[in-house]
């Protein structure tokens, strides 16, 4: 799956996203700050590096005392910020928001195709910085489709303190950095997890298979966020216009506190669905800290735990992926603590062999020896099944024909 996601990266430089075309009548003037633009006024931008180029837009009704949300929302292959940039306004999306849409780095027409490369995150780093310098900013989001996808989740692993949420769509992690290898860096670690992140992918996507976000998800999901949605429409292909991106930011904003009384009302319905994970944060955020809906989420929390305990003694390859969910709903939740600090105290004395045991199956499943490979996993699960490799291997395990 790591090396899936790996090359369809790199295949993604050859294929381009859905979005509508630059007019030629349409190219925002040269800017040499960002601090010159006026409400309502979108303009191209060089970072002070000079590395990337980017489009960014001030909402019509900008008040520089308010502030307003950023979202850095980057383009698929061969493609160019502003397309992107008037996709959202053509939608309606985030009207009232600071758009910033930067240009891959590989490219020479800031209106043409460009592409980003697997070191483009510091770049988009650098402009995110730039921009909340520049303007008072009340929160920031980071997304992108199909190659910018990929990116977003390289961005916010490796530079979680710019941002509050993600939303990362048609694409997935690459090897070099899935939120495991921070494993050893908690206050790291700690940060990238209160980032919220709502993944969204279409199942019936042509060019990036939904395999690829439901393996991204799951990633973030073995690493114990709480903060996390995936959004799949059944019939959504790979086109960018169609995806519920507004759904997604009115997600990240009951995540991240805003517009308290639409979030409570969300609240109410997620209560209904049994996400008290989330219940739970739009509680925290709240005036009130909404008892009622605490007591609610508690009171779910305690009947899950108890079901996840008595789980926990059969097979690993049941429970493990049942865990998965449990942490991702129920984490947060004070009832939860107890297991979650058994299940993490597991996880670091199993770390080592679970290691040894994935990377030896792993050379197996690669080679002519499928069999051991598959034994080897079954090992990992006896042996190390609190650990992230134990995800992989369940999973694995379930797809072997």
């Amino acid at each position: 799956m790591r090396i899936l996601a790996w090359l369809a990266f790199l295949l993604l430089t050859l294929e381009p996203a859905v979005a509508p075309p630059s007019r030629a009548d349409d190219k925002p003037a040269l800017f040499d700050s960002p601090s010159k633009l006026k409400p309502g006024q979108t303009g191209l931008l060089k970072s002070k590096s000079k590395a990337m180029g980017y489009f960014l837009r001030l909402p019509k009704k900008y008040d520089a005392k308010a502030g307003a949300r950023l979202i850095v929302f980057l383009h698929g292959s061969s493609m160019n910020g502003l397309d992107y940039l008037r996709s959202f306004e053509s939608m309606n999306w985030a009207d009232d928001a600071i758009l910033c849409c930067p240009n891959g780095e590989q490219g020479t027409d800031p209106f043409g195709q460009n592409n980003f490369t697997f070191e483009s995150a510091p770049y988009v780093a650098d402009v995110t910085e730039e921009v909340q310098k520049t303007f008072k900013t009340t929160v920031t989001y980071v997304g992108g489709h199909s190659q910018g996808g990929f990116l977003t989740y390289s961005v916010i692993l490796l530079f979680p303190e710019l941002y509050q949420g993600a939303l990362p769509m048609a694409g997935d992690c690459w090897m070099q950095n899935e939120p495991n290898l921070w494993e050893d860096e908690p206050k790291v670690h700690e940060k990238q997890k209160e980032i919220a992140v709502a993944v969204i992918h279409g199942k019936a996507d042509p060019v990036v298979n939904f395999s690829q976000g439901q393996h991204a998800y799951d990633c973030f999901r073995a690493m114990g966020w709480t903060k996390l949605r995936l959004y799949a429409p059944e019939h959504l292909e790979h086109q960018f216009m169609l995806s519920p991106v507004d759904d997604a930011l009115s997600w990240l904003d009951a995540m991240n506190g805003r517009e308290p009384k639409r979030s409570l009302d969300l609240a109410r319905d997620w209560a209904k669905g049994d996400e008290w994970g989330w219940v739970l944060e739009v509680a925290k955020a709240s005036k009130d800290k909404s008892p009622a809906l605490v007591k609610s989420a508690e009171a779910a929390a305690a009947k899950a735990v108890e079901k996840m305990t008595a789980a926990m003694k059969g097979k690993p390859a049941d429970w493990v992926p049942q865990w998965l969910e449990f942490w991702r709903v129920y984490g947060s939740s004070a009832p939860a603590q107890p297991l979650v600090a058994k299940y993490l105290e597991n996880r670091h004395d199993q770390r080592h062999e679970g290691a040894r045991l994935f990377e030896a199956a792993r050379g197996m499943l690669r080679g002519e020896k499928k069999s051991d490979g598959y034994e080897k996993l079954e090992e990992l699960l006896r042996v190390a099944p609190c650990t992230y490799e134990a995800y992989y291997a369940q999973s694995w395990l379930a797809q072997r024909k």
